[in-house]
């Protein structure tokens, strides 16, 4: 297992997070999360963990591997990519006139969340991140997890303007790295969201390895004040 695409992947994601977070430039924000998540995936296999495209494959069984892929990559794909790969020029204005920051949304959920399943755990601001998307997606939700934790913390947020939805995600941040109990849990990653010049060499001098994945979820249910994370069912469409 590579360590160093593993920091490689929680780099991009902890950028393209933070400028989320800021609500910045979407763009950037999208191309960051794009990389972090086709790196993420394949470790998080690799760590005996469940991916998001195999939750996706098995709870969706109408669906393949290649039309996840296209879903979940056609706009980073359009970013990255000047010409097809028979060289001729890509028309993808019509597919690019569509993307908004809510594209983001889904791209920062499946590359976390592939992280927390590589590396059994996750910066706060992830954590926060992932429990305000299900709240902005209830409706997604396995019918058996419950979505009362999720409409505690984040009250009638998908009524709110998308400014102020961002808000009660920073808020709901800052409340989290005030709370001992969550910032002391061998599951919350303590490093900053974005990482430093020569850290990446430094990560693997230091020998930090993931922890394998085990049976149980990464943030299970909302015991002793635990942000919670669950898989919601068609996420990625």
């Amino acid at each position: 297992m590579s360590h160093l695409k593993i920091e490689a992947a929680r780099r991009q994601l902890g950028h393209a997070l933070d400028l989320f977070l800021q609500d910045r430039d979407p763009v950037s924000v999208h191309c960051l999360a794009g990389g972090g998540c086709e790196l993420i995936e394949y470790h998080a296999t690799k760590a005996g963990g469940e991916p998001f495209t195999s939750f996706m494959l098995k709870t969706n069984p109408d669906l393949d591997i290649k039309t996840i892929r296209k879903r979940q990559r056609q706009y980073w794909t359009a970013f990255k990519h000047a010409t097809t790969h028979e060289g001729d020029e890509r028309d993808d204005d019509h597919l690019l006139s569509r993307f908004t920051d809510e594209n983001n949304d889904v791209a920062l959920y499946v590359g976390w969340y592939d992280y927390g399943q590589a590396v059994r755990a996750m910066p706060v601001e992830a954590q926060a991140y992932l429990t305000w998307y299900a709240a902005m997606n209830i409706e997604k939700m396995n019918p058996n997890e419950s979505r009362e934790p999720y409409e505690i913390k984040f009250p009638n947020v998908r009524a709110l303007p998308r400014i102020k939805q961002k808000q009660m995600l920073t808020a709901s941040i800052l409340r989290a790295r005030g709370n001992n109990e969550v910032m002391s849990d061998p599951r919350t990653e303590r490093r900053p969201l974005v990482l430093g010049g020569h850290e990446l060499a430094r990560h693997h001098r230091l020998g930090t390895r993931p922890r394998r994945a085990n049976a149980v979820g990464l943030l299970p249910g909302q015991a002793r004040g635990r942000l919670a994370l669950s898989p919601l069912r068609n996420a990625a469409c």
